[in-house]
């Protein structure tokens, strides 16, 4: 897995929009980070006619997340580049 760009937002809950690359033949764009009411950070699918255009499972959800928040933060998250 592999974050290809980030984007910090101005918005109050989103903290940034991302391109992910999982695998040499999938990559994900526009993927929202967002910070929840109790800090924490989650990952969301980029819209398409007003609904989520992907789902993801939670593992890989938080696989994603930690990436994109290792991104932002200039360091590698564990056991991934």
């Amino acid at each position: 897995m592999k974050i290809l760009s980030i984007r910090p937002t101005a918005s109050n809950k989103d903290v940034a929009a991302f391109d992910v690359e999982l695998s040499p033949h999938l990559r994900l764009f526009n993927l929202t980070l967002r910070r929840g009411a109790d800090g924490s950070l989650r990952t969301y699918a980029a819209k398409a006619l007003g609904k989520h255009s992907a789902s993801f499972h939670p593992d890989l959800a938080q696989e994603i997340t930690s990436a994109a928040e290792a991104a932002m933060g200039g360091k590698q998250p564990n056991g991934h580049r």
